[in-house]
């Protein structure tokens, strides 16, 4: 799958090929071979950051550090900031481009013909909309009046990037759909995407690697490989038996026999994963599928079995890469690819295709339709026809000026995706829908208000409601807190210890279910979880205790702070025992 990367290099994406054959405006020698021996060695510096800018992409983010120790000597040289915002636009954070290319532009308004380009790139990565169109105005007006014969093509991308940026002003006014939060314990400074959920194991892709092991001569980085992360945290890599310099990733599962991506240098198909002792290998082709002349990838198989879909850079698309599908017939014989049409194919490029488990959602990336910049993530819903609707854009915080890719939903609805935008760990990293842990009022029952004939009076007119679903989870036994915090003692009385009440400590209460990895997330206690589904709600609770007492004492041992006692009657939740927090 490294062909995606090779496209969304930022150079390969957004700028041009002049560009390509030279990161680097050459540094005046005078401005640091004068003086004492440290600014002689820090040329030397500027000097090696060229040569990793002209080994690949993968090496831009080392020439960063080489530049800022000539910046920390000398920061008023026009050439050195326009090579630091480069650096950072390439190999990000891209945030970070802007006040280098400034100072460059304040320095030596001439410091080169695309500058105003680079600025705006600069602004559009800051949501400033509104300074990025100025600038990408400007230099389409200066290429226009100086006919900068061989800057001709930037005039188009300024035109996409200005309309990439009115729809960012849409979107930004937009209601967000949802809160995301950033995957810290599987991302690293390299590029993870493509997460998978299958058999309690979370899979993602990542071009992570140790200083021996091969790397693409497209852009320099590690090939990438397959890791999964289980239920106890654990994160390993998947032993293959590939050639050492190729590219292998996780598409979709048949049942349970994974589809993998393979490739080396330009190249690359779908098969399915054979095992051989312990090891994944490349098992049978999808020879519907594959192509000898073109990349095949972001396989994606629907539930029913009878759909699937893919990308492709095959000739006769609308674009480099487009979606295709097949169809399985009532023998079980698969058609020949479909191109999925114009309406979500476009004359830019199409990927990371992903269908919802109950095949009435369609999601891909697209750098065409209302893209905000790069790749962004797209849904179609289907027609009663069974044809797909016109794409819409996820919008923020899904979407951002940076690229968004590979979209997917694991059995439960939460959906993950990859972003190369500012503020993660470093290159792509993956992120997921924030589970919001929702705070329900609800009456608060006194123990002392707790009787066996009539409810409590807040309780009256309150329906009382017969769980719809009610299932057991379990989560690894780890030993709860040993020493719990001193809790407020409540006086009972004495009759209530002979009624049927029983006190639960809840943990969770939200409006979607929470799977195990979730849950043992929030709780690592070895208590059973009662998980009870009421009017919309997803209640979680453990324990089972005669006095309140009890409970609140497990409550502030379990680990779970906002953890609360609830009070059960006759198998009825009939709301919060006291209204306290956990540990503090």
């Amino acid at each position: 799958m490294n062909w995606k990367f090779i496209i969304l290099s930022v150079f390969s994406l957004t700028f041009y090929t002049s560009v390509q054959a030279q990161y680097f405006l050459n540094v005046k020698k005078s401005e640091y071979l004068e003086g004492d021996e440290e600014r002689k060695s820090t040329y030397k510096k500027i000097l090696h950051a060229v040569e990793f800018g002209q080994k690949g992409e993968g090496l831009i983010s080392q020439a960063i550090p080489l530049l800022k120790e000539a910046y920390r000597l000398n920061s008023k040289n026009a050439e050195l900031n326009y090579n630091l915002g480069v650096c950072y636009l390439i190999s990000g954070p891209r945030n970070e481009a802007l006040p280098y290319l400034e100072s460059a532009q304040k320095l030596n308004a001439d410091i080169s013909e695309d500058i105003h380009f680079l600025l705006g790139m600069a602004h559009q990565y800051r949501n400033d909309f509104d300074k990025a169109i100025v600038q990408f105005k400007i230099n389409i007006e200066l290429i226009r009046q100086n006919n900068y014969k061989d800057k001709q093509e930037l005039i188009e991308l300024s035109e996409k990037r200005i309309g990439e940026c009115k729809n960012g002003k849409r979107l930004l006014n937009s209601k967000p759909d949802g809160e995301i939060e950033l995957m810290k314990d599987v991302n690293s400074v390299y590029d993870e995407f493509n997460p998978v959920w299958a058999e309690k194991v979370f899979y993602f892709s990542s071009r992570r690697g140790n200083e021996k092991d091969a790397r693409s001569l497209k852009d320099h980085k590690f090939y990438e490989k397959i890791f999964g992360k289980d239920a106890s945290g654990d994160i390993n890599g998947i032993s293959v038996n590939v050639p050492n310099k190729s590219n292998f990733a996780l598409m979709s599962f048949d049942d349970d026999i994974p589809i993998i991506y393979l490739g080396g240098e330009g190249n690359g198909d779908v098969y399915f994963a054979k095992s051989l002792e312990d090891k994944w290998g490349k098992g049978k082709a999808l020879k519907f599928i594959n192509e000898s002349n073109s990349r095949e990838s972001s396989v994606c198989l629907c539930r029913n079995g009878n759909e699937i879909y893919f990308v492709s850079d095959r000739k006769g698309g609308f674009g480099n890469c487009d979606i295709y599908y097949c169809l399985k017939d009532e023998n079980g014989k698969w058609s020949k690819p479909v191109n999925i049409g114009g309406d979500i194919n476009t004359e830019f490029d199409e990927g990371d295709v992903f269908v919802t488990k109950d095949g009435r959602g369609l999601y891909f990336s697209s750098k065409g339709h209302s893209s905000i910049g790069g790749y962004d993530i797209f849904k179609c819903e289907r027609k009663e026809s069974g044809e797909w609707g016109r794409p819409q854009n996820m919008g923020f915080p899904i979407n951002s000026t940076d690229n968004d890719i590979t979209y997917f939903e694991d059995e439960t609805g939460r959906f993950y995706f990859a972003s190369e935008r500012s503020g993660g760990v470093g290159g792509f990293d993956i992120y997921r829908e924030k589970e919001i842990i929702e705070k329900i009022e609800e009456p608060v029952i006194l123990v002392k208000q707790a009787r066996i004939q009539k409810v409590p009076n807040e309780l009256e007119n309150e329906k009382m409601l017969v769980p719809v679903a009610a299932k057991t989870v379990v989560v690894p036994d780890i030993p709860t807190k040993q020493q719990p915090e001193v809790i407020e003692e409540i006086k009972m009385k004495e009759e209530l210890v002979q009624e049927d009440f029983v006190y639960r400590v809840q943990i969770a209460a939200c409006k979607r279910e929470m799977g195990p990895t979730d849950l043992f997330e929030r709780y690592k206690g070895g208590g059973v979880i009662e998980h009870l589904y009421v009017e919309g709600w997803h209640k979680y609770t453990i324990g089972g205790f005669t006095t309140f007492e009890e409970a609140a004492k497990y409550r502030d041992a379990c680990g779970v702070q906002d953890a609360f006692v609830v009070i059960f009657k006759g198998g009825y939740r009939l709301g919060i025992a006291k209204k306290t927090g956990g540990v503090k």
